[in-house]
């Protein structure tokens, strides 16, 4: 499970949003990806992150679970790095009033593409990485 986060970007990612969720360093860079590839999957589960999170009335999350998405990586500072959304998929999430530092958010992911090359992930298992809640690093 991942939290959603808000980044204010001094400069523009093309197609992405400024929402994005981290990823640990160690999980993505045994496949020497660069910034800018997107990591294809699929959303699997939202959740609040918080006991207080801004109350809306809206349907059930359940109906956006199985979104297939393909988040745009970028290498950040630290441990962590950074899996943005593209803006086509955050305007669906924007519709069910989801927030940043609001919500968790559960990905499944298949594998890379960067370029003219399309790398599986981890074929013969499942890693889950468990993010803390502290700062990731920077963009």
């Amino acid at each position: 499970m991942g939290i959603l986060h808000h980044l204010n970007l001094n400069t523009s990612i093309e197609h992405a949003s400024e929402n994005f969720v981290y990823v640990s360093k160690k999980i993505l860079q045994m496949y020497s990806i660069k910034s800018g590839c997107v990591v294809n999957g699929k959303l699997v589960e939202i959740n609040p992150a918080t006991d207080n999170p801004t109350e809306v009335a809206m349907p059930d999350l359940s109906s956006i679970t199985g979104l297939k998405v393909g988040m745009l990586y970028y290498v950040g500072e630290g441990e962590k790095d950074y899996l943005f959304f593209p803006l086509k998929t955050w305007n669906k999430l924007v519709d069910f009033a989801i927030f940043p530092e609001e919500y968790e958010l559960k990905f499944e992911f298949y594998n890379v593409a960067c370029k003219f090359r399309k790398y599986n992930l981890f074929n013969k298992g499942t890693v889950i990485d468990k993010e803390d809640r502290g700062n990731g690093g920077s963009l």
